[in-house]
């Protein structure tokens, strides 16, 4: 309670009295931003101690859409979904009939060897009338225009001789050409793996909008993905170990840091981590979903460091004297 006296000297002071007024509204507000700081220093000073857990997936490392590299329907497929196969394994079929018929034609052209036959013995001919008119020269009894038809008569025939192997060779090349259409009409696996899905059935035709055939996946290996803070990703480098544990198989495995992107998510404020887990039995599936935790020691040494609170703050007592008290002095 303000004495009659202080009173006095306050209404005396209207402005006194606003300011002590505006002070006291205003205190509350500043203690309450205060008292809400070292919350926040403390959560963060708080999530150093804590080890780092980051969610994420599993991918497989090659997910693959097999093609048909030609048009046409679809004669057969010779896999099934979860079926293991190797690479260049024959998984689907165009129909080829066309093609093995080009293939034999081809073939019985490629064997065909009269033209060089005829051309040898027209060459061998050519060649000992050249000699035997040669001879007669040198003993000066045949006429020099003689010798020189004779000579251009061999030349010729050994060019048709050359002529006769050049579409010899022209007609393996033709047959090779042809193999090979005969074997793009076969669709093979480009690599190990498991058949995931088929999308297509014999008896569909094929076109250059959509040729895909089967999913291919390689589940040797899979990628491990997750989205790592920004703030922690000090704590991973390319080539470092890192524990992943995958919740269906209830287990955890020791994995490999592949790659770090290079920019950061806008909208979340992550960077996208991918590590490789080596899987040979297949034991473990794609798109499980699992928690990746760092080695703790290069955590420890690589965690960026985290700003102390200030001395701003801090909460702090500050002394606020009355208006009586600043009106006496």
């Amino acid at each position: 309670m303000m004495t009659p006296n202080q009173l006095t000297m306050m209404r005396r002071r209207p402005g006194l009295l606003q300011w002590a007024i505006c002070v006291l509204l205003s205190t509350p507000t500043l203690l309450s931003a205060q008292d809400r700081a070292p919350t926040s220093s403390t959560s963060r000073l708080h999530r150093t101690t804590v080890s780092m857990d980051f969610e994420g997936f599993t991918t497989p490392k090659y997910d693959v859409l097999v093609a048909a590299t030609e048009i046409g329907r679809l004669e057969e497929v010779n896999v099934s979904v979860g079926d293991r196969v190797a690479s260049g394994d024959v998984i689907a079929k165009l129909e080829d009939g066309m093609q093995i018929e080009a293939v034999a034609t081809a073939q019985w052209r490629a064997q065909m060897h009269g033209e060089i036959d005829a051309a040898q013995a027209e060459t061998r001919l050519m060649k000992l009338r050249l000699d035997q008119l040669q001879t007669l020269a040198d003993r000066q009894v045949a006429r020099p225009d003689e010798l020189k038809r004779a000579l251009a008569d061999w030349e010729i025939a050994m060019a048709r001789e050359l002529s006769a192997k050049e579409q010899d060779k022209l007609r393996g090349l033709e047959l090779s050409r042809y193999q090979l259409q005969l074997q793009r009409r076969k669709i093979r696996a480009p690599m190990e793996g498991v058949v995931a899905e088929i999308f297509r059935a014999p008896g569909e035709y094929i076109t250059p909008a959509d040729p895909a055939v089967i999913r291919l996946v390689v589940l040797d290996q899979l990628y491990g993905v997750f989205n790592v803070p920004v703030e922690d990703i000090a704590v991973f480098q390319v080539g470092g170990k890192v524990s992943v544990f995958l919740m269906s198989a209830s287990k955890s495995v020791s994995a490999t840091v592949d790659s770090i992107a290079p920019d950061i998510d806008g909208e979340s404020g992550t960077i996208k981590v991918k590590v490789l887990i080596e899987n040979p039995n297949g034991q473990l599936r794609a798109g499980d979903r699992c928690q990746m935790k760092p080695d703790q020691t290069q955590a420890a040494a690589k965690r960026m460091p985290r700003r102390m609170p200030s001395p701003s703050m801090v909460k702090r007592t500050v002394p606020i004297k009355s208006p009586w008290e600043t009106a006496v002095q």
